[in-house]
């Protein structure tokens, strides 16, 4: 079964590479993002073990994401 995770990250780049090295580790990256608006929307729809999300991105930063999942 293993982990589910969510990824969030407005870098194209990095993201690709986190993941990669998330699925390398036998996690499974069940979705990924680009803002904190998608990691709420994703969270609920995923309900992830484990959600990954960068604080810096433009219009909805990663305190917001936080603030409107832990809501």
């Amino acid at each position: 079964m293993g982990i589910n995770a969510i990824v969030i990250d407005d870098n194209k780049e990095l993201l690709a590479c986190f993941v990669e090295l998330l699925q390398f580790s036998n996690i499974n990256v069940i979705d990924t993002g680009r803002n904190g608006k998608e990691a709420v929307e994703l969270y609920q729809k995923h309900r992830p073990d484990i959600l990954f999300m960068d604080i810096e991105m433009p219009q909805y930063d990663g305190f917001y994401g936080l603030k409107k999942i832990k809501e």
